[in-house]
C-alpha cells in the first residue's frame, strides 16, 4: 500500500524530467537523473517527500523579511516596443545603479526599438541606453532616464550563496504588503568563469521571470530565468546578478551580434580608450548615427580632443553647408585648446580645409582654400617635422599644381622610414609632371623603388605600380622592357582581367620595339574587346596596313567612317588600302572624302591613283 501512495505522488511531480523537459538551458541535454520513479520505494523516502512539500508550504506563508518594504521598489515593470511602435514585450527587471542602471532578461529586448519601466509608484521611466547584453545566459544590462525620480537600488551579494541556503523572491508588486517566495538554493554550478547558476526550491511562475533573488541581508544574489519545457511549479533556475551587473559594451561591441539586434542606443565602453576605439570600429555608420554617437562621447569626455576633431571631420565631409561649417570650425577651436599636441590639431584642421577645397561640388566657405590648408600645414611641420605632414604638405603642393615643391617634399618623406610604395609613386608623378622633361630615367627608378617595397614574387598589389613603370619605360625610350612589363602585369592580375586599353598600350609599346606579332595581336584583341572605340579601329586599321593586312585594315578603317564620318585619317587610311588592292576608283573616292574634310595629304595621293 506504501509503494502504491509513492508511486502516485511521484510521477505526476517529476514526469518528463528523465529526457531533459522543463530543465534549465544549462541543464538540458546532461542526462542527469533527477528521480527515479520505482514501483517500490522505502518509507523513508516517501516520508522525506512529504516533509520537504509540508516545509514548503509553511515557509512561503511566512511573513517577508524587513528589508523587503523598502527593496520592493527597486523592482519594476517593462514594456518593449517594435519599429512601428507596437508592443513587443512585457516583463520584469530591477535597479542596481543610483544612476538608473538596471537589468532584465535580453529575450524582452530582442528586437526592441524603445522601451520604457513602470515603477512601483505608476512613473513611466524611458530606457535611454543598452550598457551590455548577453544572449546565451538571456541578461541585458541597461540605463533609465529617472529624471527627478528617486531610485532605489537593490546591493548586489558577489560572493553568491551557497547549496542548503535560503533564499528569496522579490516580486513586482505595487502593493505595499509585498509577498515574497521563500526557499531553498539546490544546486549552484559555475557560470561564465567567475559566476555561478542556480537550481532553487522556489515557487515559480512565468510572471516572475527576471525578479531578483535575495539572500537574508537584503542583497540581490541573482535573477530568475526563464523556464524551458514542462516543469514542476516549486523549481526555479537563477543566474548570477553579479554576472548581470558586469555587462558592459566593449570596444569591439559593434560586431556583437545580441547588441545589434537591439534598436535601442547603445552605451559608450566605460573607458576612454575604449570609446576611441569604438568609435573608430563604428565609424562606417550613417552620418547621422555616427554624429550622435560622437556627440555621446564629446558630453561624458568633454575635455577629449580627439572626439571633437573626429567630429569636426564628420562636419566637413558629409554635412556639407555653411553651417556645419562652422560648427566644424567651433568644434576645431576648441579641440586646438585641449589638444596638448598642437601640431595634430593643425594637421587635422589642414585635411578638413583640404577636403574641402577639393570636393567635387565646390562650396565656397570663407577662406576655406589649398593656401589656407597650406598655411596650416606649416603651422604643424613648425612644431613638428613628421613624414606624415611633409606628406600632407606634397599633397598640397601637387593639387596647387606647385609639382617641384610636391617632389622635394616627397622626397624628403622618402629619406625616412616612413616611405612607402604611395610616396615613392607620388614623387614619380611631380617629377614626371614638372617642366623638366628630361628626367624620364629618374621617374623610372622612383616607380622601380615602390615597387621594390613589395617582396618578390611580386603580389597583385603591386601591379597597377609596375602598370606605371611600363608607361614609363615608353616615355623614356625603352619599349621593350615595357612590353616586358606589360607582361608581367598580365600575370598578376589575369588574362581575363586585362581591359582593352592594356592591350591597346602593349600593342603601341610593341609596335615601338618591332615585336611586331604582339602588337598585331593586341591591337585585334583590344577591338574584341572594344569594337566600336574609333582609337583602338583607327590604329588596327593603320597597323595592318604597315604589314600588309589589307582586307582587315580595310575592314576596319571603313567601320570607323560608319562610326565617324567625318574623321579624314579613316578615309584616308582606307584609300591607301584599296589602292594597294589595285582598287583606284574607290581609293580615289576615298582620299577625296579625307581632302574635303582637310587632309593635307589627301592631294598628292590622289594623284598617285589617277
Amino acid at each position: 500500500m506504501i509503494a502504491k501512495h509513492t508511486q502516485r505522488l511521484s510521477t505526476p511531480l517529476h514526469r518528463g524530467r528523465g529526457k531533459g523537459e522543463g530543465l534549465s538551458p544549462l541543464h538540458r541535454g546532461r542526462g542527469w537523473g533527477w528521480v527515479c520513479q520505482r514501483r517500490v520505494c522505502c518509507v523513508r523516502h516517501f516520508s522525506s517527500l512529504l516533509l520537504t512539500l509540508f516545509a514548503a508550504t509553511i515557509a512561503i506563508a511566512q511573513p517577508a523579511p524587513k528589508w523587503a518594504k523598502k527593496a520592493r521598489a527597486a523592482v519594476f515593470s517593462i514594456v518593449t516596443y517594435d519599429g512601428e511602435d507596437k508592443i513587443l514585450s512585457t516583463g520584469n527587471g530591477f535597479f542596481i545603479g543610483p544612476t538608473g542602471e538596471a537589468v532584465a532578461d535580453y529575450s524582452l529586448f530582442r528586437g526592441a526599438e524603445r522601451a520604457v519601466v513602470i515603477t512601483t509608484s505608476g512613473k513611466q521611466l524611458p530606457v535611454t541606453h543598452i550598457l551590455g547584453a548577453n544572449e546565451m545566459y538571456d541578461l541585458v544590462k541597461f540605463r533609465i532616464d529617472a529624471g527627478r525620480e528617486k531610485l532605489t537600488t537593490l546591493p548586489i551579494d558577489t560572493t553568491g550563496v551557497e547549496v542548503g541556503q535560503t533564499v528569496w523572491m522579490l516580486p513586482y508588486s505595487t502593493s505595499k504588503q509585498v509577498e515574497c517566495p521563500i526557499g531553498k538554493v539546490e544546486e549552484r554550478v559555475p557560470a561564465a568563469g567567475q559566476y555561478h547558476y542556480y537550481t532553487l526550491r522556489l515557487p515559480m511562475t512565468d510572471k516572475l521571470v527576471s525578479c531578483p533573488v535575495m539572500n537574508e541581508a537584503g542583497q540581490v544574489v541573482a535573477l530568475v530565468q526563464k523556464p524551458y519545457g514542462q516543469q514542476d511549479n516549486m523549481t526555479c533556475y537563477a543566474v548570477d546578478a553579479h554576472f548581470a551587473a558586469s555587462l558592459s559594451i566593449g570596444a569591439l561591441a559593434g560586431n556583437n551580434a545580441a547588441l545589434r539586434a537591439i534598436g535601442i542606443k547603445k552605451a559608450l565602453p566605460p573607458t576612454e580608450q575604449e570609446a576611441l576605439v569604438y568609435l573608430y570600429m563604428n565609424s562606417g555608420r550613417a552620418p547621422e548615427e555616427y554624429l550622435e554617437l560622437l556627440t555621446d562621447f564629446i558630453a561624458a569626455y568633454p575635455h577629449s580632443a580627439e572626439g571633437l576633431q573626429r567630429r569636426a571631420t564628420l562636419y566637413v565631409q558629409s554635412f556639407r553647408d555653411s553651417a556645419h561649417l562652422q560648427l566644424a570650425e567651433d568644434d576645431m577651436a576648441r579641440a586646438l585648446e585641449l589638444n596638448p599636441n598642437k601640431a595634430d590639431a593643425h594637421h587635422t584642421l589642414c585635411r578638413m580645409v583640404y577636403a574641402h577645397a577639393t570636393h567635387h561640388q565646390p562650396l565656397p566657405y570663407k577662406d576655406w582654400t589649398l593656401e589656407k590648408a597650406l598655411a596650416h600645414i606649416d603651422d604643424a611641420l613648425a612644431l613638428d617635422t613628421l613624414p606624415l605632414y611633409r606628406q600632407t604638405k606634397g599633397d598640397l603642393h601637387f593639387a596647387l599644381g606647385q609639382y617641384a615643391q610636391a617632389y622635394e617634399a616627397y622626397t624628403l618623406v622618402n629619406r625616412t622610414n616612413m616611405a612607402t610604395a604611395a610616396t615613392w609613386y607620388a614623387a614619380a608623378q611631380a617629377l614626371q609632371l614638372t617642366a623638366d622633361t628630361a628626367r624620364t630615367a629618374e621617374v623610372v627608378e622612383l616607380i622601380t623603388r615602390a615597387i621594390e617595397t613589395y617582396a618578390q614574387p611580386y603580389p597583385r598589389e603591386a601591379a597597377p605600380y609596375i602598370w606605371e613603370r611600363a608607361k614609363a619605360f615608353v616615355a623614356d625610350g625603352r619599349p621593350r622592357e615595357a612590353v616586358m612589363d606589360y607582361n608581367l602585369y598580365q600575370s598578376l592580375v589575369g588574362t581575363t582581367q586585362l581591359s582593352a586599353h592594356f592591350h591597346y598600350q602593349r600593342s603601341q609599346a610593341a609596335l615601338a620595339a618591332r615585336m611586331n606579332q604582339i602588337a598585331v595581336d593586341d591591337i585585334r584583341r583590344a577591338v574584341e574587346l572594344a569594337p566600336d572605340h574609333t582609337d583602338y579601329l583607327i590604329e588596327q586599321a593603320s597597323i595592318c596596313a604597315r604589314f600588309n593586312l589589307m582586307d582587315e585594315a580595310i575592314l576596319a578603317a571603313r567601320r570607323v567612317t560608319e562610326l565617324l564620318p567625318d574623321y579624314p585619317d579613316a578615309h584616308r587610311i582606307l584609300g591607301v588600302c584599296l589602292g594597294q588592292q589595285g582598287k583606284k576608283a574607290e581609293a580615289r573616292a576615298a582620299l577625296q572624302r579625307a581632302k574635303e574634310l582637310g587632309d593635307p595629304q589627301a592631294d598628292g595621293l590622289i594623284e598617285r591613283y589617277k
